[in-house]
């Protein structure tokens, strides 16, 4: 009778080779938690930028609406809800603007728009109104 030659693996080869795979994918793993940390930072940073440019178009808005004179100097702190509770927005106006960003013979105001997110600044958007 002729044996047939068998041909396979065997049980102590699977496990190793498992163990190896388990091994190697440890790190690879490690980063998929790294990655959605960074996802929901990045989301974060993006909906801060959000909220300023949304102030930042109101306060245009504004100035378009009803005057320059409209706009008046000081810091204001808007209250946010909903979804954006855990978010806050500072918006500060000051005239005349620090540096020199006015224009001979013209009134200025810089707007400075912060959004704080965690007690971190997410996001700043700064602008000068002009009045000629």
């Amino acid at each position: 009778m002729i044996k047939a030659k068998q041909q396979g693996f065997t049980l102590l080869e699977l496990v190793m080779v498992m163990t190896l795979i388990a091994l190697a994918s440890i790190p690879i793993l490690g980063q998929f938690s790294q990655a959605s940390s960074i996802l929901l930072t990045d989301e974060i940073i993006q909906t801060a930028a959000q909220l300023a440019q949304e102030r930042a178009e109101g306060i245009m808005a504004d100035r378009r609406g009803n005057g320059y004179a409209a706009i008046p100097t000081g810091t204001t702190s808007d209250v946010l809800a909903g979804a954006y509770s855990n978010y806050s927005r500072t918006v500060t106006v000051l005239s005349p603007p620090g540096g020199s960003g006015c224009a001979t013979g013209a009134s200025c105001k810089e707007v400075v728009i912060g959004v704080d997110h965690g007690g971190r600044t997410r996001a700043q958007l700064t602008f000068i109104l002009v009045d000629y």
